[in-house]
């Protein structure tokens, strides 16, 4: 299945207005219009082209994402829309699954106010007429990670880290779960060890923060009793197994840099928000 930034493909686009991302080098075009009204705007014909264009959209979000969905289309006027030009575009899901990949809540939004973003149906693509950004905002709870960490994608990441720790008959990991409680989240492995003949849960309560744009589970903490581990290989093991930055794949794609900006736990949910960019003259497959 395709990924977030491609299921939107002629769109894309957080929770925070663009004076607030911090961009990093990224431009925004210049905008070619000005405030003036066009003939399509009077007669009413733009209004309507941006609901149809609203529903065309979310149906399309909707053949690779289950979940509910609002798109909000601003155009320039009739004639722009139809060659890809827009004002901006907002799209907010709730209760989302994409790829086996869960999310309570993802909201994006355009940076900029001019997009150019040219599709060719006969050819099956889609080029990037300008630099395009984006903002976005996602939310997982518990549940979310939970279900994701169920995703087959996932179980292969587990199934690797066993083959090392079945190599020297030192651990393997039986499930692996998340808890999020008090706004720290705590992540579980039930691992049966060959040489002690013990299966046992261990529970550690790990923090998060962003480096160079990723999700990094930091200062892991064993909290179950009785039970000593190497922390420095268990961080290791746990920042591979990262439910969080696995759930980030959600807007993984190889046209695109996508940067995680904030993170943080409040009333027990994940929220990460960040910007994806992608660079003018940039052709994508539909």
């Amino acid at each position: 299945m395709k990924k977030m930034l491609l299921i939107l493909g002629i769109l894309l686009t957080s929770v925070y207005p663009a004076s607030a991302i911090d961009c990093g080098s990224f431009q925004c075009p210049q905008n070619p219009y000005d405030s003036g009204v066009s003939i399509s705007n009077i007669t009413g014909m733009n209004f309507f082209s941006e609901k149809i264009a609203n529903i065309i959209l979310t149906r399309q979000i909707k053949k690779d994402s289950e979940g509910k969905y609002k798109v909000n289309l601003q155009s320039y006027n009739l004639s722009a829309l139809k060659s890809g030009k827009f004002k901006s575009l907002e799209i907010t899901g709730e209760n989302t699954v994409t790829d086996g990949i869960y999310a309570s809540f993802i909201h994006l939004k355009t940076i900029c106010d001019y997009n150019y973003i040219e599709v060719n149906n006969k050819l099956k693509t889609t080029t990037f007429k300008e630099n395009f950004g984006m903002a976005y905002a996602v939310t997982f709870t518990e549940d979310d990670l939970n279900n994701t960490m169920n995703n087959s994608v996932y179980g292969e990441m587990i199934r690797k880290v066993n083959s090392i720790g079945n190599t020297y008959k030192l651990f393997n990991i039986v499930s692996s779960s998340a808890k999020i409680t008090g706004n720290k989240l705590f992540y579980i492995m039930n691992i049966s060890v060959p040489l002690l003949n013990i299966k046992k849960d261990i529970i550690v309560q790990t923090d998060m923060k962003v480096r160079n744009g990723e999700i990094i589970l930091d200062d892991a903490n064993v909290v179950t009793e009785n039970f000593k581990f190497d922390v420095n290989k268990l961080a290791m093991i746990i920042n591979y197994l990262n439910p969080l930055e696995f759930s980030m794949n959600l807007f993984d794609n190889k046209y695109a840099d996508m940067q995680v900006k904030e993170i943080n736990i409040n009333n027990n949910k994940v929220n990460v928000s960040g910007i994806i960019t992608i660079d003018k003259d940039v052709v994508t497959p539909q």
